[in-house]
């Protein structure tokens, strides 16, 4: 039996959202056409592969049956064409954020590789499933916790950096000559993050971080700019807050950070793809990253390394 592939991977983009609308926007079709796709699939094998009606999509038993195989099958022509094909677009990297670790990372890269072609971008409100479907960047570095689970079938993901995460405290402050303050220590510390500015993928580590610990981190008010934040915090008019170990830090006088410890909480930064995305192309990316160190030997929260539950469910995993 010969099969459209064009009917596999509308069947795919359907059972990947269970969502009609959804699939035509990704395949660029109407929804319509989706739907008489799906139909001649479905008459193709003999056989019902999606229930739908006005409220809901769900896949049949056979649907489900069919759906790893099809996966598979249209993956596979993907990566056929991709192998003989070179790109002609930007290779589009997600850095979260334009003040955030990797895009200094990314930047050393795209100057000591010009033919990838590198362009920087930003996901703002989406997450990453939207922006990897969508197209808006072909690989996105990011927390993978708040990922929904069970894990997008459609995507591929793997760890790409291991940030330690710091505090920032002005010159005059208790920590300011220190060289690590154990986290039990910022319970009797005022802490700020203010939410309005900042990466949702921050202030959700935080909040948990918050959590586990019994802090009191205000998150009022805006960052008014990355720059602004850091010079509230180290002129003292604002509480200590949070840095990133590799994040750049501006040029603002009286800048402090201090090394967290016991345990040592990490932003743990992965890489995500749409597994029709060459694998090449990933692995030129990551081999520009500092290694990922081994963190499964402390599996508690308040073992060697703290990170959300989430995020750290993903790093102790058995590969």
């Amino acid at each position: 039996m010969d099969l459209d592939t064009g009917l596999l991977r509308a069947f795919v983009a359907v059972a990947d959202g269970l969502h009609f609308s959804r699939a035509a926007d990704e395949l660029f079709l109407t929804q319509q056409a989706v739907s008489k796709r799906i139909a001649r699939l479905e008459e193709t094998v003999g056989v019902r592969l999606v229930d739908r009606d006005r409220h809901r999509v769900a896949l049949t038993a056979a649907g489900e049956r069919m759906l790893p195989d099809a996966r598979r099958a249209v993956e596979a022509i993907d990566a056929a064409v991709a192998s003989v094909q070179s790109r002609t677009g930007p290779l589009r990297i997600d850095v979260l954020d334009e003040n955030l670790a990797p895009l200094p990372l990314v930047r050393r890269l795209a100057a000591a590789r010009p033919d990838l072609n590198l362009e920087a971008v930003t996901r703002g409100a989406g997450t990453v499933v939207e922006t990897l479907r969508s197209g808006t960047a072909d690989i996105s570095l990011g927390r993978i916790g708040p990922v929904p689970s069970p894990w997008p079938a459609d995507l591929d993901r793997r760890p790409a950096l291991i940030e330690t995460i710091e505090v920032l405290v002005p010159a005059d402050h208790p920590w300011a000559d220190r060289d690590e303050v154990a986290c039990a220590e910022l319970t009797d510390h005022p802490l700020w993050f203010p939410m309005t500015g900042a990466p949702a993928e921050w202030t959700e580590l935080l909040d948990e971080f918050a959590a586990d610990f019994g802090l009191d981190i205000g998150y009022g008010g805006s960052t008014m700019g990355f720059t602004h934040w850091v010079q509230q915090v180290t002129e003292g008019r604002a509480p200590a807050s949070f840095f990133g170990s590799l994040m750049t830090a501006p040029p603002v006088p009286g800048v402090r950070r201090v090394p967290l410890v016991a345990p040592v909480p990490v932003f743990a930064w992965w890489a995500m793809w749409r597994r029709r995305l060459p694998t090449h192309l990933v692995d030129t990316v990551l081999a520009a990253f500092p290694p990922v160190p081994d963190l499964t030997a402390a599996r508690g929260p308040r073992g060697q390394w703290w990170a959300p539950r989430a995020d750290r469910a993903h790093l102790t995993a058995t590969p």
